[in-house]
């Protein structure tokens, strides 16, 4: 089924699969807009557990001066493998060292994996976070602390479990906004 295929790529990762960066600096140096990411073996190991090691590819092309990937997931219908492309990019690759620009490839290709993967629902949740301002480490250049994910944004095991107290305040809103039957009173009562 084809909403459970999507579903089940767009599915939240477990919170320590999770990073988090920062993106912007605050001009004191004191604290970062911090943005959430997975790793690219994340994407590789999402496309495993759901379609099955030989039911997905990855295709990197260069155009002009960008390296293209593909992401191809096999349809089960036609055999035939379905691509999403998208281009990733690390900066670099004009360096004078030589392993800088491997880095800068390398980081360009694993980048644009995980955005293939986005338009595949992988990972596309992280889109969708609240911006964060955390405090920021400028000597070791890193956030001094993790934010955490809303609820919404974990694995059902991993998000706290529903108070029976909860429950019965769910209930009553639930039976509030019922309309009234003709005798006036609610269909709760």
């Amino acid at each position: 089924n084809t909403h459970e295929l999507a579903a089940a790529l767009a599915a939240p990762f477990p919170a320590d699969r999770v990073t988090w960066k920062p993106q912007a600096i605050s001009q004191d140096k004191k604290r970062a807009l911090a943005v959430a990411y997975i790793d690219a073996r994340d994407v590789a190991q999402r496309l495993d557990d759901v379609v099955g090691p030989l039911n997905w590819q990855v295709d990197h092309k260069q155009v002009g001066d960008q390296i293209v990937t593909g992401l191809g997931i096999r349809d089960p219908e036609t055999g035939a493998f379905i691509c999403k492309w998208d281009t990733g990019f690390v900066g670099g690759a004009d360096s004078e060292s030589e392993d800088t620009q491997m880095k800068a490839r390398k980081g360009t290709i694993s980048d644009g994996l995980k955005r293939a993967g986005v338009l595949w629902g992988i990972g596309r949740y992280l889109y969708r976070l609240p911006k964060v301002w955390v405090d920021f480490d400028a000597e070791h250049k890193k956030l001094a602390n993790t934010p955490s994910l809303p609820e919404w944004a974990l694995p059902e095991s991993e998000r706290k479990p529903v108070t029976a107290k909860a429950k019965q305040a769910v209930q009553r809103l639930a039976q509030a906004s019922e309309p009234p039957t003709p005798d006036g009173n609610s269909n709760g009562q």
